[in-house]
């Protein structure tokens, strides 16, 4: 399980309407809007970091969201499955020239 700390960048003008979009997904807690209404703050919970990244990009797809950030992660369960051997960890999407390769085709 993955948990993590995000900010969604928006236009003031699509506020609303991309806050109403996040909470659309049982994943994702809606739980701030900055005073110029351009930073949704959020905690998204996944499975993995795969899932992260598919719900991110579906995300990206609607057009009152411009961007999302994430800035803090706490993945406590993937951590304990790794140390005890049960899990090897898929690092692909993590690096800087694979999620170059995804924005550019």
């Amino acid at each position: 399980m993955i948990y993590s700390g995000s900010v969604v960048y928006v236009e003031p003008e699509n506020c609303g309407t991309a806050k109403e979009t996040l909470k659309k997904y049982e994943q994702i807690e809606v739980f701030a809007v900055s005073d110029d209404r351009k930073q949704i703050v959020i905690a998204i919970e996944t499975e993995g970091d795969r899932e992260l990244e598919d719900l991110c990009r579906e995300l990206k797809e609607y057009d009152e969201i411009l961007e999302i950030a994430h800035h803090i992660f706490h993945f406590e369960d993937e951590v304990e499955e790794i140390l005890q051997g049960r899990k090897v960890p898929s690092l692909d999407g993590f690096s800087k020239s694979s999620r170059k390769k995804d924005f550019n085709g």
